[in-house]
């Protein structure tokens, strides 16, 4: 026995302590001994079990919140709907799953940009004149004019009201929007030149202009201005910046009932209006398109512009002016063709073009507008201009 153990008996005894009591303290500190040996040299792992696990062994519970990652199934079945500026377009139920899974529907190939192609969905259902709010990833905005009355909303006393004689109108609202379109265009589509006129409180952003065959008054109503302003000597102007999909060589081709001029970096590159504003004559000879509703007014065929030379990346200013004379039926379309690219004929050998926009969108074929290429190259845009 050592000496430490003998004199720490000794002292115990003298504390009238017995060999019982001297026993059970010698135990305790053994006990103790083996215990912290035991803890300091071995280390469990601990198994972190989720909450079902039936595992009756000592563990350590985590409630854990899982995120909804499943999207919920009323918001994948549910009639797809567009707010347009003439009215809400549904687009057909999609299929319901039966499955357990989450599959991605095949939509209908009429619900395709071009009505061709693989079905998907690849952008939003182009209204008419334009979006309410600004798209991502820019677009144009568009501003509606009222040549008939001045901003004040007095009437224009420059406005003379139709006088209608046999199957003719003199003067009037077909003058009037002659005389001012021509005017802002002759004075390089300075907005100054508008400013006394009506014009819609809100814009529209649209992302292309293709307008098909419809009556005149749907752009007054497209603008939530059709109580103050009629479908007849109204303009619409668009602006923004734009960029082609490739450098190269480019021509727009367009028409338009009534008007349409395109101004882009600071030139007349289009005119194409059934009543030409400008003397702008075109690069080529025109391009005819199968008839369509309305298509009666371009015995000649759509115009071709003049040729642009444009890098891709950079952005070019672009104004685009359509306009309705004497009210009735209006239409207004814009494609493009590059230099040096092969597209689709029509049987008498006009190019079936791609439609000038500045987003993927859906653009339904229409027996109010002539053929397009489906899924054409995209130009691209700067956000919208806010001035």
């Amino acid at each position: 026995m050592s000496d430490f153990k003998k004199r720490f008996l000794r002292y115990i005894k003298r504390a009238g302590a017995g060999s019982m009591l001297i026993s059970i303290i010698l135990h305790v500190f053994i006990i103790g001994g083996a215990t912290v040996y035991v803890v300091s040299s071995v280390h469990p792992q601990r198994k972190a079990l989720f909450k079902g696990d039936d595992s009756a062994a000592a563990s350590v519970q985590h409630p854990v919140k899982m995120s909804n990652t499943q999207p919920n199934l009323d918001t994948l079945t549910r009639r797809i709907s567009v707010d347009t500026p003439e009215s809400a377009v549904s687009l057909p139920d999609l299929p319901t799953n039966t499955d357990s899974g989450i599959s991605s529907p095949t939509l209908d190939a009429s619900l395709n940009g071009a009505g061709t192609g693989n079905g998907s969905l690849k952008g939003p259902l182009m209204p008419i004149f334009g979006f309410k709010e600004a798209q991502t990833g820019g677009t144009l905005v568009g501003n509606f004019y009222d040549f008939k009355q001045l901003r004040t909303g007095k009437p224009n006393p420059d406005y003379v009201p139709d006088v209608k004689k046999g199957s003719t109108l003199d003067g009037g609202a077909g003058h009037l929007a002659g005389v001012e379109v021509k005017n802002f265009v002759d004075k390089n589509f300075s907005r100054s030149s508008l400013y006394k006129f009506f014009v819609a409180p809100d814009p529209l952003y649209t992302t292309q202009v293709f307008v098909p065959s419809m009556n005149a008054d749907a752009a007054p109503a497209a603008f939530n201005v059709d109580k103050v302003a009629k479908g007849k000597a109204w303009m619409v102007l668009y602006r923004g910046k734009v960029s082609p999909p490739v450098t190269g060589t480019y021509r727009f081709v367009g028409g338009a009932d009534d008007m349409l001029v395109v101004r882009m970096d600071g030139r007349i590159v289009l005119d194409g209006g059934i009543h030409p504003v400008t003397k702008v004559e075109p690069d080529a000879p025109r391009y005819k398109y199968p008839p369509f509703s309305g298509s009666g007014v371009f015995p000649k065929g759509f115009m071709i512009g003049k040729s642009m030379q444009l890098r891709a990346g950079q952005f070019y200013d672009i104004n685009i002016a359509i306009s309705e004379a004497p009210g009735g039926v209006f239409n207004a379309f814009i494609l493009f063709e590059q230099e040096g690219v092969k597209y689709d004929t029509t049987s008498d050998g006009s190019p079936i073009l791609p439609i000038f926009r500045v987003a993927p969108g859906n653009t339904e074929p229409s027996n109010a507008a002539p053929p397009f290429m489906p899924n054409g190259p995209i130009w691209k845009a700067l956000p919208a201009p806010k001035d």
